[in-house]
């Protein structure tokens, strides 16, 4: 059953969402916990996270996190991923402290899928290896999904 729920949320409150859901998650959370979250999303696994809510509408959506680390390069373990993530909130901060309204939020849409991507790659050098973070927005089914994405770091090199 496909039903048009009615909501639809700007870029902008989409960034401060997934900001603030991955300080929630990572940064506000004990270490103990945080590690068990990494581990269950490096497991492929879809976690709720929350709900949002339609102002007009009522209608209630499930937020979930994700994790794609296809193009990671390295070992993946919870600091080398810490490490990117908490770089990656760096610069969010960064880019709201310049915009504090984020007029110039620069996205790509997916347009088959309605995902966008926020169009700020953090890339970070560990051992040789430099993997880039992007975060990701997708309207699924019944849910919204939060999801941290490695993508392929030679896009992001200058070619000699």
């Amino acid at each position: 059953m496909t039903q048009d729920t009615g909501i639809n949320i700007d870029a902008r409150r989409l960034f401060n969402l997934g900001a603030n859901l991955l300080v929630a998650a990572f940064v506000n959370q004990k270490p103990d916990d945080a590690k068990k979250l990494f581990k269950e999303l490096k497991q492929g696994a879809s976690i709720r996270s929350g709900e949002l809510s339609g102002e007009k509408s009522g209608v209630k959506i499930p937020v979930k996190l994700e994790l794609d680390r296809s193009e990671y390069k390295g070992q993946f373990n919870y600091p080398n991923f810490e490490l990117s993530l908490k770089a990656m909130l760096q610069k969010f901060q960064t880019e709201v402290r310049k915009d504090k309204e984020l007029k110039d939020l620069r996205t790509l849409t997916n347009d088959a899928t309605g995902g966008i991507v926020f169009n700020l790659p953090t890339g970070v050098e560990i051992d040789g290896n430099i993997n880039v973070m992007m975060l990701c927005m997708e309207p699924h089914q019944d849910s919204l999904i939060v999801r941290l994405m490695f993508v392929d770091s030679a896009q992001f090199q200058k070619s000699e």
